[in-house]
């Protein structure tokens, strides 16, 4: 037989499931290839067709014998089901016993029809085995076909016969003989002469000792003696050499022939079958057990059988080596007698466990496999009951896998689905879950609750400043700090960034979350070693109750949010709860947000502009520009309302750009005709000065509308300036280059340091109007301050907020230059502040002859 009778076309036959593939190397391959091999010798030389399949009944191999037999060739059978090959009916039934088989297990021996590729339909018996996979599933099935066409013929032809012979011959399917006690052949019937050891004339009157070999006369004889003594004699089976060469298979059954002369003497019929092709196909399947436990003993997995009252029946190397036990020493004994009482107990219950379930039962289990080191491993256990072909459970079956580190692979993914990787605490996952736990639980039982959420105060700078890693490593000290604030049974969760997370479980006093939320405050107050360096950091807290604000998970994270940014906007390095009124400002700022992302493309917004004059003359000499936004329903909308919440969404660079291009506009139709310079001032935010692309923005929107760079005065807050930014000073100095004045607004209420006045290229300071408004003589000697050092730096200054002549003359007196305020006027439309630009006097007026008091 050809290599190719047993393989597929692309690759060799195995019995081995793909799923073992991977984790193996190439030793396993050599032994697959081994395996081939030999089941190729095994199987290949049988003139019994054989052949195999998986469990979904496709055909994964055959021998030449079966390709003869079917009339198919191999090409035509391999990956085909019974469906394919034969009649839908035949189909059906072939795949209900295999169905079946595969069921139960074990092996069966069916009698059914085949048809082959001429057409003919075959009276054959199929010889069937199950093949096990690893884990104990069935991997597929293997077969034997025996023709009993001829048979089923012969028994029809027979019975007529035995009709006709007033049933003599009713039981002979294949060799009758009459024979005396001795052995001697006394008379022959049969219809296969081919079958009889020697010609029928040549047999009769003739021993089994003198026709057959000695061996197989001696068990003729013994069954002889048998039915001689007791009647019947069943089941002996001998080898016979034929005259053709051919050595086949019998099998005996002798009866004691019944006589009516009780003096006659004693004969016996002796039947003889022909099981030559049950034999091979039993040899076959012996084969591939022998084989199939050779691989059991290769297997990683533990396995073992054992009966119904525990004792062992086998087991593999695995279980040799895992228990440091021999096959020899666990075969006949109980798990009493080889493992602690303890144990064997846990093993036995299991045990009766899968017996009482009547499927397969899944546990694990923790072996110490070394007592020296106390080195245990986790064992995934199934154990599944045995069944005999009655269907009654006869033992257990158990396989047992090494899952120790498939159990490490799973607490680790687990760690990382459900915890920060950084600080180890519950990640937002992992929060909510027990966020809705704790809702439950509290509403089952009647108990207060509470949800806080924790933002690290000025978390950016210390991640600008200092670097990303010395901003991990606050965030791990913060977290330990915030565990160390809670209770036991609460949880510290990280959601993202600087952003913490508390449940609050079972509140029962009324200060219970003041009382925390005031310790972790308390807890920052110490300063945190980062790269050697002690800093200090504070933390806002926000905080929502259940079930008094919300018992809807998400509401109680979003208030807390909400509570948490009252803190910030309060100050910082406090704690906040949450309250109504901050829902209501929360659905206004959505609406502001939602508004304003279409106030540009509806044409609602406008600037209006505030005039700049000289203290000494009175004379207009700049404007700034303020933006306004006259919304259709909400009517004039206040800066003071919108400008954080564009500042927060981004839209400010956006709204940026707009009032830029609007103020170079009308700074335009300012300068237009006239020899004095109008400069028009324009605030620009730290987002938008951070904005990519801003010098080249505001080059193109100078080529658009006409605009000089010396009529546009730039205003910055210190705060960008106290960043202290190598990328702000090329900036600023690019500007400055254009031609651009650079002011500071609101100068002297930031957190100052002086020495950026120097190393900018900055032009003007704007005192801001608290220092103006005040009626703290002291704020007047810090006024006078900010006057000396611009006068020193050459930077000229702007008083902001100028209400009354007295504080214009204060400011004058002083030597400030130039300044803004309702004294003079209000921020006035575009038509407006032209029309005041034309009747601005040019100088040697007094200011309260232009401006009236406002």
């Amino acid at each position: 037989m050809t290599k190719s009778s047993f393989q597929s076309p692309r690759q060799p036959v195995s019995l081995m499931q793909d799923g073992e593939g991977q984790g193996k190397g190439m030793q396993d391959q050599y032994v697959a290839i081994d395996r081939e091999a030999l089941l190729e010798a095994l199987l290949g030389p049988f003139p019994l067709p054989l052949f195999y399949k998986n469990p979904l009944g496709h055909y994964l191999g055959c021998n030449k014998a079966f390709e003869d037999f079917c009339g198919y060739r191999r090409e035509e059978i391999i990956g085909k089901t019974d469906f394919d090959l034969s009649s839908k009916h035949l189909a059906e039934l072939h795949f209900f016993d295999n169905d079946a088989l595969c069921e139960r297990g074990g092996a069966q021996r069916s009698e059914r029809k085949m048809l082959t590729a001429n057409g003919a339909v075959r009276n054959v018996v199929f010889n069937k085995a199950v093949l096990p996979g690893e884990n104990g599933a069935p991997a597929g099935l293997i077969g034997a076909v025996v023709d009993i066409t001829e048979h089923k013929q012969a028994e029809q032809e027979l019975k007529k016969a035995l009709e006709f012979a007033e049933g003599i011959l009713i039981a002979i399917p294949d060799v009758l003989f009459e024979m005396d006690e001795d052995g001697r052949y006394l008379q022959v019937w049969t219809r296969s002469p081919e079958l009889l050891a020697q010609q029928k004339e040549m047999l009769l009157g003739k021993t089994v000792n003198e026709i057959l070999a000695p061996d197989q006369a001696a068990i003729a004889m013994e069954a002889l003696r048998t039915a001689g003594q007791e009647g019947v004699a069943y089941g002996r089976c001998i080898c016979i050499a034929l005259p053709n060469g051919e050595t086949r298979w019998f099998e005996l059954s002798v009866a004691r022939r019944p006589s009516a002369d009780p003096i006659a003497a004693t004969t016996l019929l002796a039947f003889s079958r022909d099981i030559t092709e049950r034999k091979q196909a039993e040899d076959a399947i012996n084969s591939v057990r022998t084989q199939l436990l050779s691989v059991l003993q290769t297997m990683p997995d533990m396995i073992w059988v054992k009966d119904m009252d525990g004792f062992y029946l086998l087991c593999n190397h695995t279980f040799e080596r895992l228990t440091g036990l021999a096959e020899a020493e666990v075969v006949g004994k109980t798990d009493f007698d080889l493992f602690d009482i303890e144990r064997a107990r846990f093993f036995r219950e299991s045990d009766k466990a899968a017996i009482r379930a009547g499927e397969c039962i899944l546990s694990d289990e923790e072996w110490v496999v070394s007592q020296e080191n106390g080195q245990s491993i986790l064992l995934e256990t199934r154990k599944v009951p045995v069944m005999d072909a009655a269907g009654e459970v006869v033992g257990v079956l158990g396989v047992a896998r090494d899952v120790t580190e498939l159990n490490a692979s799973r607490q680790k993914i687990h760690q990382m689905a459900f915890y920060d990787p950084l600080t180890a605490l519950p990640n937002r996952s992992l929060f909510n879950d027990r966020l809705r736990q704790m809702i439950t639980s509290a509403g089952s039982r009647g108990e207060r609750a509470g949800v806080m959420l924790i933002d690290i105060d000025h978390f950016k700078v210390v991640n600008d400043t200092m670097g990303h890693p010395v901003g991990d490593e606050l965030l791990c000290q913060a977290a330990a700090r915030l565990n160390a604030s809670v209770r036991d049974y609460d949880t510290v969760a990280r959601l993202g960034g600087d952003e913490f997370a508390i449940l609050l479980p079972d509140l029962r006093q009324g200060d219970d979350l003041g009382r925390i939320a005031s310790s972790i405050l308390e807890k920052f107050k110490d300063g945190f070693l980062l790269d050697g360096k002690e800093v200090f950091i504070s933390c806002s807290v926000g905080i929502a109750l259940y079930p008094g604000d919300s018992a809807d998970a998400n509401d109680l994270v979003k208030y807390a949010d909400s509570a948490m940014y009252l803190a910030k906007r309060s100050g910082r390095n406090n704690f906040r709860f949450y309250s109504k009124d901050l829902t209501a400002n929360a659905e206004e700022r959505m609406r502001l947000e939602s508004e304003l992302r279409r106030a540009i493309e509806r044409g609602e917004l406008e600037l209006h502009y505030q005039p700049k004059v000289l203290l000494d003359s009175g004379a207009m000499v700049g404007s700034e520009a303020l933006l306004r936004w006259r919304h259709a329903e909400m009517g004039m909308i206040p800066p003071d309302r919108f400008i954080p919440v564009a500042e927060d969404t981004g839209l400010i660079v956006e709204l940026g750009r707009w009032v830029l291009r609007e103020a170079c506009q009308a700074a335009v139709e300012l300068n237009a005709g006239s020899q004095a310079p109008h400069k028009v001032a324009i605030n620009l935010s730290v987002k938008q000065f951070q904005s990519a692309g801003l010098v080249k923005s505001i080059a193109e929107i100078l080529g658009e509308t006409g605009c000089r760079a010396e009529w546009i005065e730039i205003e910055i807050t210190e705060s960008l300036l106290l960043d202290q930014k190598d990328e702000t000073l090329q900036t600023l100095s690019e500007l400055r280059s254009m031609g651009f004045s650079i002011a500071i607004d609101d100068f002297g209420t930031g957190y100052s340091a002086l020495n950026y006045l120097a190393r900018f290229p900055i032009d003007t300071l704007k005192i801001d109007r608290s220092f103006i408004n005040s009626a703290d003589r002291r704020n007047e000697e810090l006024v006078k301050a900010i006057l000396s050092i611009a006068r020193c730096l050459g930077q000229n200054v702007v008083a902001e907020g100028v209400e009354t002549a007295e504080q214009a003359a204060f400011l004058a007196a002083n030597g400030c230059g130039s300044a803004q305020g309702f004294l003079y006027s209000k921020a006035v439309p575009k038509a407006d502040i032209i029309a005041l630009r034309r009747h601005s006097p040019v100088g040697g007026s007094s200011p309260n002859e232009m401006w009236p008091r406002g």
